[in-house]
């Protein structure tokens, strides 16, 4: 039998209490997602290669949906926000939610057809992501972004396609604001 269990979450830091798991993500890991290669070796370089994101979890045994967050930090790399990796669920037909708690950014959204979408993530928005649309979590804000998620346990991630072919589109930063571009 699953029990019932209060989680807490700070909407500040992301902290989750209690987690079940949790992983980072450093800028020499997202190699092949930031468009301008020099850039992004020189920011490895410079800044001593640091966490863009990290994830926390919590998923209760038994339980068919997990939860937790992820906090992007304030960066770019060259003129490209700093960003999450994206991904394809696993399995086809799982949709996710993301509930942005703190800062601001972009979520950029592609379906397998290549149509693709944008919401605005800012401070109590509640994004829906449809079954079968790739994501990807973009800071465009001087503060950290955190956004609580919600999922299928089943569901899974699948990068391979993202990391192949791209979201279509980049978010870059020109002349102080944030730019929506086609990705060439």
């Amino acid at each position: 039998m699953v029990f019932p269990e209060g989680v807490s979450i700070d909407s500040s830091t992301g902290h989750v209490s209690p987690e079940t798991g949790r992983y980072t993500k450093r800028l020499s890991e997202l190699r092949g997602i930031f468009h301008d290669r020099t850039a992004l070796e020189e920011a490895v370089a410079v800044r001593g290669d640091p966490i863009v994101y990290e994830v926390v979890e919590y998923k209760k045994e038994g339980s068919d949906i997990f939860f937790g967050t992820t906090t992007v930090e304030p960066g770019v790399v060259g003129n490209e926000y700093y960003m999450t990796r994206g991904h394809f669920h696993a399995r086809r037909d799982m949709a996710e939610v993301y509930y942005t708690q703190h800062g601001s950014g972009v979520l950029l959204l592609k379906s397998r057809a290549g149509e693709t979408a944008v919401v605005e993530m800012k401070r109590g928005v509640c994004a829906f992501i449809p079954p079968d649309w790739a994501h990807r979590s973009i800071n465009t804000g001087k503060d950290k972004l955190v956004f609580v998620w919600v999922g299928n346990v089943a569901a899974g991630h699948d990068y391979g396609d993202i990391l192949e072919k791209g979201m279509s589109k980049r978010v870059l930063l020109r002349e102080g604001v944030a730019n929506i571009v086609d990705d060439a």
